[in-house]
């Protein structure tokens, strides 16, 4: 279904550059990395909700309360999350990193867009039940550092001392930067939906870039590799991608 055209939101949304500059600077995300009708609607129902005087009212309410703020970057960053989000697709992660031939070698896995975690602590649940724990890294990251700082307190109460010394959590701009490699698991799932069509290639090159020979990409349910730009990688299930060993 198409997205609705950003000028029919309540005529609340001036999309002049300079609002849009003051509401990155005010909330501290750079907002033309995101899809412009996703961020269109995130102004518009927080303008309607303020019943601020538009976005440059919105923008100076946001410069001032650090609790908007929050609620303003958790809306544009789609911060929702949940233990084992989306059961099938971790029932085709269980199988593929089960069959995976590492030769020995602990798993590496990289959580993009980690939120409070639930992902990668349903992944460390995972190989728990595996057990392959042992000298694996579990690596979140996330654009928001109050999404870090969640993440690293609800990990604490989610997993046992064993799993739990296998995960960390990091704040990182994927769009810009990857972590050093290789990863034999990518998690990349409900994210590239919401970002404009610049930091959503930037973001996959450095998701698709950092795989491992052999290594697994994962997508959310909505999110494809167009058949003609797979970046060299193989169909390994549903929304899932694999490098060729």
């Amino acid at each position: 279904m198409a997205e609705p055209p950003a000028a029919g939101l309540a005529g609340h949304l001036d999309p002049a550059p300079e609002h849009l500059h003051a509401l990155s600077v005010a909330c501290g995300l750079e907002l033309s990395s995101f899809r412009a009708p996703h961020v269109a609607r995130t102004v518009d129902r927080a303008v309607a909700r303020l019943g601020a005087a538009g976005p440059a009212g919105l923008a100076a309410a946001i410069a001032t309360d650090p609790g908007l703020r929050a609620r303003f970057r958790r809306a544009v960053a789609v911060s929702t999350t949940g233990m084992f989000r989306d059961p099938a697709q971790f029932d085709l992660l269980d199988r593929l990193m089960r069959e995976g031939d590492r030769r020995g070698r602990p798993l590496r896995v990289w959580s993009i867009g980690a939120s409070d975690g639930s992902e990668l602590c349903s992944v460390a649940l995972l190989l728990a039940g595996q057990d392959g724990l042992q000298g694996a890294t579990l690596l979140g990251s996330d654009l928001l550092p109050e999404n870090v700082e969640l993440a690293r307190q609800r990990s604490r109460d989610r997993l046992h001392p064993e799993a739990l010394s296998t995960v960390r959590f990091e704040q990182r701009d994927v769009a810009r930067t990857a972590p050093a490699g290789p990863w034999d698991v990518v998690l990349c799932r409900n994210v590239l939906i919401h970002l404009a069509p610049a930091a959503k290639q930037a973001m996959l090159d450095h998701a698709a870039g950092a795989l491992s020979a052999g290594g697994l990409l994962v997508l959310g349910r909505s999110e494809r590799l167009p058949r003609d730009d797979r970046r060299g990688l193989d169909d390994a299930g549903a929304n899932a991608y694999r490098r060729p060993a």
